[in-house]
């Protein structure tokens, strides 16, 4: 199997030098993208160079997507016959190892599937405060957001077959957000994600990091805040519809309430499926389509009987009604959609 080693590197130092001399010991193929780094930096990148090693240059900080993407457009525009590119980190945090044991995962898979260097909190290692926080925190969002149980979300550490590549060039964000979006994109690629488990070194406690965990995790937020509107969309649909068809129905239908909660049901819930598909999971098959509404039926069922229950025999008014259903129906269907309708891939761990 053939793979070239992809570092983005802004205002690095000798570690650099040091992860560079490894490689190049072990004959490994690198390329080197200087984003925008300081005057002072020029002589790490010039060892790099000395080293035969490929240099392409930002002449200002466009930050690391944008590093990563020029170092793919240098791949895909001069045709490098390499079955993966493999991203790591300039500060020397990834031991070669940890590459070896990435490209030879893999390989076991075929040369198909995206690997992930995890670093998973085993053998006593402790990771350093700021990458415990940071980690724990965009693992949460990002379980809540796809359902997918990825340790590792953050690793700079990534095998990516050269089936995506020119989907690498095409993948949007400029920093820290893009390796967010590359997972995020797992399921709409339909591509085999394996997480493997790999030591990482840390210098004086990961504090020359350059992301930040306040800043960082607000640009990754976007796909929840997206399903958040659509969910909200949906809502203010729903309820307006049982608002109207309870006024208009009272004193008409038995069971009006119940029919109104299924009419604002069913036309919320094509809108919320439509636009869930389209913008927030980005998948759509007939086996999603079949499960959701398998899954609207259910919910509904549930909601009809309890606005039913609640009105005609405590007395609970429709409006009323309709908040005490409807909030925990919330969580079931969300947990629905995640666990059952459109998480249709998992991330194999070892």
């Amino acid at each position: 199997m053939k793979y070239v080693v992809l570092i983005p590197a802004y205002n690095p130092d000798e570690k650099m030098t040091s992860f560079l001399e490894i490689l190049k010991e072990h004959n490994i193929d690198v390329i080197v993208v200087d984003d925008g780094s300081k005057a002072e930096c020029k002589q790490y990148f010039d060892v790099a160079r000395a080293f035969g090693y490929t240099v392409l240059t930002h002449s200002v900080n466009k930050g690391k997507g944008r590093a990563l993407k020029t170092g793919f457009e240098y791949v895909v525009s001069n045709d490098i016959d390499v079955d993966y590119v493999i991203t790591a980190d300039c500060d020397g945090q990834h031991a070669f190892e940890s590459i070896q044991d990435v490209a030879a995962e893999g390989e076991a898979s075929g040369c198909e599937a995206l690997i992930l260097g995890g670093r998973f909190r085993d053998d006593g290692d402790k990771l350093p405060i700021r990458s415990n926080i940071g980690n724990t925190t965009t693992r949460l969002i990002f379980r809540l957001a796809t359902g997918l149980k990825i340790y590792d979300t953050q690793t700079g550490l990534r095998a990516i077959p050269k089936s995506l590549f020119k989907e690498m060039i095409k993948l949007k964000g400029d920093r820290y957000e893009y390796e967010m979006n590359m997972l995020l994109k797992i399921n709409e690629w339909d591509i085999p994600c394996r997480e493997i488990s790999i030591k990482t070194i840390y210098f004086n406690n990961n504090k020359g990091s350059h992301y930040s965990t306040f800043k960082d995790s607000v640009r990754i937020l976007s796909r929840i805040l997206i399903f958040t509107l659509s969910s909200f969309i949906s809502f203010v649909v729903d309820y307006g519809l049982f608002i109207l068809f309870t006024a208009l129905l009272a004193g008409r239908a038995p069971g009006h309430v119940a029919i109104a909660y299924l009419i604002g049901r069913v036309v919320s819930s094509i809108l919320n499926f439509t636009l869930n598909s389209k913008f927030v999971f980005k998948q759509f098959s007939w086996s999603c389509v079949i499960k959701y509404f398998i899954l609207c039926i259910i919910v509904m069922a549930i909601g009809a009987a309890g606005s039913h229950v609640l009105e005609d025999w405590f007395g609970v008014p429709d409006v009323v009604c309709k908040i005490v259903i409807d909030l925990p129906l919330f969580f079931v269907s969300y947990i629905g959609q995640k666990k059952f309708v459109f998480n249709k891939k998992k991330v194999e761990s070892k």
